[in-house]
């Protein structure tokens, strides 16, 4: 089993709106919490198992045994918003300003940012551990099965995140106080809880280790090698080609630093998509300038898939999902378009021990 970033699959959450969690309406500590947020996961999405988006919280040896023997099922639909918003604010805000007339191929602009990747330095190495914080946004919704009530609200999310060759490493996430946006409070406040949690892996054994999706010194630099590496280690197929690598850019993103080398072969590996559409210079939610890239997955609902390299250097610097269209009813208040999750790539270093800091 391996562990990556957190993107969500949204036909397997999709699946989870029957579920419930009859204990919502009364507190519960950080672990009670943690149990429920794992048995939406260990509920499945039909297709042998969690998605890759969802593996993390499977890999915490201490709560796995006892995960399957939960009845509560609270239902967690990630939807990302921007920040700002006071609580019970009314509709989310839209996703990243881009003029919808600058949406063309992006084979030309990929290319020149391959070159530009092509001429950074690679990032210095203190150590062996892969460290890379990231800034979340994610709309969740709650739902008591006892008596109907059900809560949606924006959680933002501070996640720092240590992996070790030796397949060890350690997670800090830090929530912030949901952003209420409708329904009833007390099923949204019982998975979210106050203040740090910490989450550590052991060295692999038993299958509780942090693993790497992708070894980062394995990585090919030759573009057609590179694409099958990406394509093989998701393990996810997202309707096209495109949209499959992009779903793999996500975890290799939060995973480790990349270096400039693969990333100019992954700039190339995208250049030979036409689905790959270029969608114009933004700004993402840090306030940082950069081109913006995206492809189009259709699975019940149309979504887009996002992410934004640097001009300067062609290195990520964001991603979001969005959605466009859905045949699925929103909660009130909640219209498309709507950003499912956002992740700002904050910071990554390559660090001499887990939980130093560049």
């Amino acid at each position: 089993m391996k562990d990556t970033a957190f993107h969500d699959d949204v036909t397997a959450v999709r699946r989870l709106l029957a579920g419930h969690d009859p204990a919502a309406a009364h507190p519960g500590s950080a672990a009670v919490r943690e149990l429920a947020r794992i048995e939406v996961i260990a509920s499945g999405s039909g297709r042998g198992g969690p998605g890759p988006a969802l593996r993390r919280r499977l890999l915490r040896p201490a709560l796995i045994g006892v995960a399957a023997a939960l009845t509560a099922v609270a239902v967690v639909v990630p939807v990302s918003l921007q920040s700002g918003r006071p609580a019970h604010a009314g509709p989310p805000p839209a996703p990243l300003d881009v003029p919808v007339a600058e949406r063309t191929g992006g084979r030309e602009r990929l290319l020149a940012l391959a070159d530009a990747a092509d001429s950074a330095e690679p990032p210095a190495r203190a150590g062996d551990v892969a460290y890379v914080r990231t800034s979340e946004w994610t709309f969740t919704y709650s739902q008591n099965a006892d008596d109907g009530r059900a809560g949606w609200g924006i959680v933002p999310e501070e996640r720092s995140v240590w992996r070790t060759p030796r397949e060890s490493g350690v997670e800090l996430a830090v929530p912030g106080e949901p952003e209420h946006l409708g329904g009833d409070e007390g099923p949204l406040a019982f998975l979210f809880g106050d203040g740090t949690e910490r989450f550590e892996w052991g060295d692999g054994e038993g299958g509780d280790g942090m693993f790497f999706t992708w070894e980062p010194d394995a990585l090919s630099t030759d573009p057609a090698e590179l694409e099958e590496q990406l394509v093989a280690g998701v393990g996810h197929d997202a309707g096209t080609p495109e949209a499959t690598l992009f779903y793999a850019l996500e975890s290799l993103y939060t995973e480790a630093p990349v270096d400039p080398r693969v990333q100019a072969s992954v700039l190339r590996v995208l250049a030979g998509h036409e689905g790959v559409l270029y969608a114009g210079p933004s700004e993402d939610r840090h306030g940082r300038e950069g081109e913006l890239f995206l492809v189009e997955e259709r699975a019940g609902e149309t979504l887009e898939r996002r992410i934004m390299f640097d001009a300067d250097t062609g290195m990520p610097l964001y991603h979001e999902i969005v959605m466009v269209e859905s045949d699925y009813e929103q909660p009130d208040g909640v219209e498309p378009p709507v950003v499912y999750h956002y992740a700002v790539i904050a910071d990554t270093a390559w660090v001499a021990e887990v939980e130093d800091r560049p």
